[in-house]
């Protein structure tokens, strides 16, 4: 709940439609660096809106893969131990699922106009349904 409305995602809109309404306002520096604000901006707003759950599965599939609890990082670096021991099998399906997993998650707040990302995710959708 927003402590006063506008939300933060009604704020970002505001301002990322400030930005976009008028593209040749600015030229050379200035419109590149307006590009990059407008980028930036479309990030924050992705992660305000798919962060929290992106970090709550991540950290759930690692807590099934290392057999303990734990904030994400700890759990991470744990995983990362155990595959250095051989513990987990770098082939296991469940590694790979969770890896998989949480790549595509992460390229759809970074970029999900990335072109492997949508192979990716149009493949994943074709077997699934």
């Amino acid at each position: 709940m927003p402590v006063n409305p506008p939300d933060r995602l009604q704020l970002l809109d505001a301002v990322l439609g400030t930005l976009e309404s008028d593209p040749q306002a600015a030229s050379g520096v200035a419109a590149y660096e307006a590009r990059i604000a407008i980028s930036l901006l479309r990030i924050l707003r992705r992660e305000l809106e798919a962060g929290d759950a992106l970090l709550a599965g991540e950290r759930a599939r690692l807590t099934t893969l290392v057999g303990q609890d734990g904030d994400a990082s700890a759990l991470n670096a744990r995983l990362c131990e155990l595959i250095r021991r051989r513990q987990i099998d770098i082939a296991d399906e469940r590694l790979l699922s969770h890896l998989r997993t949480t790549v595509l998650a992460k390229l759809a707040i970074d970029n999900p106009r990335y072109s492997a990302y949508r192979r990716a995710t149009e493949r994943a959708g074709a077997a699934g349904g």
